[in-house]
């Protein structure tokens, strides 16, 4: 309203101020003055005009910013943008709040992720006592058979000592204080270091590990790339029938090296393969793991610019730890 009175202010000033010199200087012509002022009348109504368009505009463009905004619950719906300085301002509000939507998406799974991991820490841990205090209480009401309740005591402390340094390792990993202290020595070495660490293990079960291929330098943090090596060894012999065997062959070419571990297992379901590597999952949830050991062993080789391949078939799965000769910078999980 108020610009609409601004373009009849001018000509009507323009009039009155006429009709004032008229009045003093009569000889003027009338005629021409009357055709000045209506054109001074469309110009003032075109200003108008023009004036209430931009105004329509601005206040357009200030409603889809809001709009905008409001979408930000809603980000799968994108507003069209016109080529100006709104356009643009927009479409720099839009990359804003599309970054910060996956900013929050991606701390909610964090969230929800630390949320199961603590769940499945507090089952294993409470799994685990629960155990030495049954234990506890057959070794009070019956001492004859204490030795024995006592090894399956030791058993668990074990148990509990093991998922401590699995979850230590990796949280140092997830926090990026690991610093890798690379040193040259012999893979078939870090292969017998492996066995000998898994002693144990394959007594138990009656089990042998068959070493084949050529021997070969890596460059690795040993202490680091032997705790990798050690779990998927370790997980092979679990999954491993009793009184059989676990073959591990080294290999090199002019890209790679690799240690290749192939268990007598049941095989893994394709569908399964890339969940193996998930934090506490575990196929069997009856098998004695904790679903930590290939998650660290992964979140290590990867550390090494390296990648964890698996194939399995219907009787046996085989692992193969890669490390390249050039890092690869697309560290990446192949199944």
């Amino acid at each position: 309203m108020t610009k609409a009175l601004e373009a009849f202010v001018f000509p009507l000033v323009f009039f009155f101020g006429s009709c004032v010199f008229m009045y003093f200087y009569p000889r003027l012509d009338w005629i021409a003055i009357l055709w000045f002022f209506a054109l001074t009348m469309v110009i003032g109504f075109a200003y108008c005009f023009l004036h209430k368009r931009e105004e329509k505009k601005l206040r357009e463009d200030i409603d889809q910013l809001i709009d905008l905004l409001h979408h930000l619950e809603e980000q799968d719906v994108r507003l069209p943008l016109k080529d100006d300085v709104f356009g643009v301002l927009k479409d720099e509000l839009w990359k804003i709040l599309v970054s910060q939507r996956q900013i929050r998406d991606e701390a909610v799974k964090a969230k929800e992720q630390l949320k199961r991991n603590m769940e499945d820490i507090t089952h294993q841990i409470k799994t685990a006592l629960t155990a030495v205090l049954l234990l506890l209480e057959l070794l009070k009401s019956d001492p004859v058979n204490a030795l024995e309740y006592q090894e399956h005591i030791y058993r668990e402390v074990e148990r509990l000592y093991e998922l401590s340094d699995l979850l230590l390792k990796l949280s140092s990993l997830d926090v990026g204080v690991v610093d890798l202290n690379k040193t040259s020595f012999s893979a078939k070495e870090l292969v017998i270091d492996a066995e000998l660490s898994l002693e144990y293990l394959m007594r138990q079960k009656a089990m042998s590990i068959e070493v084949s291929g050529d021997d070969f330098i890596l460059e690795a943090d040993r202490v680091w790339l032997l705790q990798a090596l050690i779990n998927v060894v370790k997980n092979a012999l679990e999954v491993s029938p009793q009184g059989s065997k676990v073959c591990i062959s080294l290999h090199r070419n002019a890209v790679f090296q690799s240690i290749k571990v192939r268990d007598s297992g049941p095989g893994i379901p394709r569908e399964e393969q890339r969940k193996i590597f998930e934090r506490f999952y575990k196929s069997d949830p009856q098998s004695p793991g904790f679903g930590i050991g290939l998650a660290l062993a992964q979140s290590i080789v990867r550390m090494h610019g390296g990648e964890i391949l698996v194939s399995s078939t219907g009787q046996g799965s085989e692992f193969e730890l890669r490390l390249y000769l050039q890092p690869n910078k697309e560290k990446r999980l192949v199944c």
